[in-house]
């Protein structure tokens, strides 16, 4: 999975931000050149290794993707992998859960 090219190609298509249709009821995609930075930033290394992030909510929860390429949401402070929520199964089934705002 290129990770990158697949957040590249929902942007493109106008979901940058917008209502999600689940918890955490908003999303904010991370633009594919802050992934590394972002998941140092938030050290998805030491406390959920099995995830990616790739978005936040604007607020307290990141939205992350497993090596299967199943969604999960993650509270940003007391980040665990304990904590994941899942919320899709694919990046195509959650993009049926987002609006875009443009």
């Amino acid at each position: 999975m290129d990770l990158k090219q697949k957040i590249r190609n929902l942007i493109q298509s106008g979901y940058i931000e917008g209502e999600l249709q689940v918890d955490p009821l908003w999303y904010i995609l991370w633009k594919p050149e802050e992934l590394e930075q972002f998941n140092l930033e938030y050290n998805f290394k030491d406390y959920a290794p099995e995830f990616i992030g790739f978005g936040d909510s604007g607020s307290n929860e990141l939205l992350a993707v497993n090596n299967a390429g199943e969604i999960f949401t993650l509270p940003a402070i007391g980040m665990e992998s304990r904590y994941a929520v899942k919320i899709a199964n694919s990046f195509d089934e959650l993009t049926k859960l987002m609006v875009k705002t443009n």
